[in-house]
């Protein structure tokens, strides 16, 4: 029976996770077949086994590639994913890594009733819960209460453009559905670790973005991870860095047709490093006013509004800590 969704399961060396990934699949309860396309990376541990018992268990739904080299420290990306896309035959494409899992039976059937009935939308996604790995006493948080987004207020917000997409993630990529296309993925999309970010910002500018509040999927956050690293000057520094060399990119992957409003998110990014090499915990005002100039040749109005934002933001939280 031809699948209806395609779930794509990227997995290397995840022993200790696959099994909670893989069972969240098989709790899904739908009314529709679905595939699970399972790609490993030449993983090293037992992961392959694991792949190798689920599939002899449930050979109508998972269909395994075990590659024999790992692609990925060859220098070629996640070859799984752009595998995966081309061979997947559902009509939807979900995706989860082996590292995290879903949480509600009823996942990829709400966002499926969704799709059918919005045909405006090109994707549907929802909340995730982020857990800390490795960590005693760690808090969950929400996805939507994380700050990998510096930009935009998600909490309770359901609805999102083309141009919010610019802004960064949006959602948790384990929590995504959208319609299956023919994507034209940037042959470079492998230089860059945030390879969620620059699909996200192709899907969304073929259609709106619609995020469920629902809490369905979990995903495990390990030391190290961007989302990680956020809150600290220190990290928050490349971060940024790797959303503006992202969006310069897919600047010219779109021949500048959206320069209008590419420019001014990064004249943002650039004024936000430059508060972030002013800070105390990582100073190099050299740095500081390179960034600077930089936001106010690209666009002034920017820098000045920014700048004053910010400026006011600091005062504020300086005056607080006078207070207290």
């Amino acid at each position: 029976m031809q699948p209806i969704v395609s779930v794509i399961c990227l997995t290397y060396n995840q022993e200790k996770y696959v099994g909670d990934c893989f069972e969240s699949f098989l709790m899904q309860e739908t009314s529709f077949p679905f595939e699970v396309l399972v790609y490993d990376d030449a993983s090293t541990d037992k992961t392959p086994s694991i792949i190798r018992e689920y599939t002899a268990k449930y050979p109508s739904i998972f269909k395994p590639t075990l590659y024999q080299k790992n692609n990925y420290q060859q220098g070629l990306g996640y070859v799984g994913f752009y595998t995966a896309i081309k061979e997947a035959k559902g009509k939807y494409i979900a995706y989860c890594e082996g590292d995290d899992y879903w949480i509600d039976p009823h996942k990829l059937q709400k966002q499926f009733d969704f799709l059918e009935s919005h045909l405006e939308y090109e994707v549907c996604a929802h909340e995730t819960m982020i857990r800390q790995e490795g960590r005693i006493n760690s808090e969950e948080i929400l996805f939507s209460h994380t700050d990998v987004n510096i930009f935009l207020d998600r909490c309770n917000r359901t609805n999102y453009g083309f141009e919010d997409a610019l802004t960064g993630n949006i959602f948790h990529i384990s929590s995504l559905m959208y319609r299956s296309i023919d994507l034209q993925l940037p042959k470079w999309i492998h230089e860059f670790s945030a390879g969620d970010m620059i699909l996200f910002m192709i899907l969304a500018e073929k259609g709106k973005i619609y995020v469920l509040p629902d809490v369905m999927s979990v995903y495990r956050q390990h030391s190290g991870s961007l989302t990680t690293s956020g809150r600290e000057y220190q990290t928050a520094i490349p971060f940024f860095q790797l959303s503006v060399s992202v969006l310069l990119r897919m600047n010219e992957y779109w021949n500048r047709k959206y320069e209008y409003l590419i420019s001014p998110i990064v004249a943002r990014y650039y004024v936000r490093i430059m508060f972030c090499y002013l800070s105390k915990s990582y100073r190099n005002y050299a740095m500081a006013k390179e960034m600077a100039k930089k936001a106010f040749l690209l666009n002034k109005y920017v820098f000045v509004k920014y700048f004053v934002i910010e400026s006011i933001a600091k005062l504020k939280k300086h005056l607080n800590r006078g207070v207290k």
